[in-house]
């Protein structure tokens, strides 16, 4: 009987392997192409990947948006340091300036993580497109950068080294100035290019899920057969030792018996063993009958 059982257990989880087997196939098949799990981003420690994404991220953002508001803000109000000055509505202007400011670098942020996603789909178009967006805003971002560090240039003695040495000695840009400039829409453009991670979504969780607890349940029935087959052989192991012992001692074995089909049973108030001789059929079949005596010679 155990033999069965585990005969249709085997069957069992042989036909749920195959059952699941083409549905991993279809999930499989449905992923894009392009989506890969990224899997050097977790050669960071964790804390690392969550303050960059959650902390940092945010304080570029904010220094994007700091540096697109005030160039929006040029020619809007005559001193961007004297707001007593300003007046009511050009006070309004300047904070929705600097809040567009702050969506200006959000929008670019996108449209970087939106163009490397595209590029891994080879989705051209959308990747082009996007890709554009994020260099017309990161020029603006530039541009920004080196207007309001031109008002206070003051060449380094680093700057002055490398202007001599391409011969431009007494040009009107520093080096140091070019490098910060370009430092932000930058962190912007490799931000979306590296930080690449697939999230998944609502159903391949609970498809994963449920591959998990398919693997549970199935691992607890393999132990609980394991544990029949263990409990079967140490009772068989124990039956043999006792016969074993038994047969060491002398022990009778006792051995079934059947009476034969003619034996006569003995009354049950006799008290006594009956070693009664086996009745003939004829005599049977008239002690069935009564009334009648039985044939003489019976």
């Amino acid at each position: 009987m155990a033999q069965i059982q585990r005969t249709q257990r085997t069957q069992q989880a042989q036909q749920t392997t195959q059952d699941t087997l083409p549905t991993t196939a279809s999930a499989s098949a449905g992923q894009p192409a392009g989506r890969l799990e990224d899997v050097d981003a977790h050669a960071l420690p964790g804390w690392v990947n969550f303050i960059q994404d959650n902390l940092f991220l945010s304080f570029l953002m904010l220094a994007e948006a700091y540096l697109l508001g005030t160039l929006m803000t040029l020619g809007w109000v005559a001193d961007i340091e004297a707001p007593s000055r300003w007046g009511d509505y050009h006070a309004v202007g300047v904070v929705l300036f600097f809040l567009a400011g702050a969506m200006a670098a959000g929008v670019a942020l996108r449209c970087s993580v939106k163009a490397a996603a595209c590029f891994t789909r080879h989705e051209w178009g959308m990747a082009l497109f996007n890709f554009a967006g994020l260099l017309l805003f990161s020029g603006a971002e530039i541009w920004a950068s080196l207007s309001e560090r031109s008002a206070n240039l003051r060449p380094t003695p680093a700057d002055g080294a490398v202007l001599n040495l391409l011969g431009i000695g007494h040009a009107p840009i520093s080096p140091t100035v070019v490098v910060v400039a370009f430092l932000l829409p930058f962190a912007s453009l490799y931000y979306g290019f590296s930080q690449q991670h697939r999230r998944d979504s609502a159903s391949e969780r609970a498809a994963k899920a449920a591959q998990e607890d398919f693997a549970l349940e199935r691992k607890l029935k393999q132990a609980q057969a394991t544990a029949q087959i263990r409990a079967a052989q140490v009772a068989g192991m124990a039956g043999a030792f006792k016969a074993g012992v038994g047969a060491l001692r002398g022990d009778p074995v006792a051995q079934p018996t059947q009476a034969p089909a003619g034996d006569s049973v003995a009354p049950a108030n006799s008290g006594e063993e009956v070693n009664a001789a086996p009745a003939s059929p004829l005599a049977l079949r008239w002690s069935r009958q009564p009334g009648q005596r039985p044939p003489s010679g019976s």
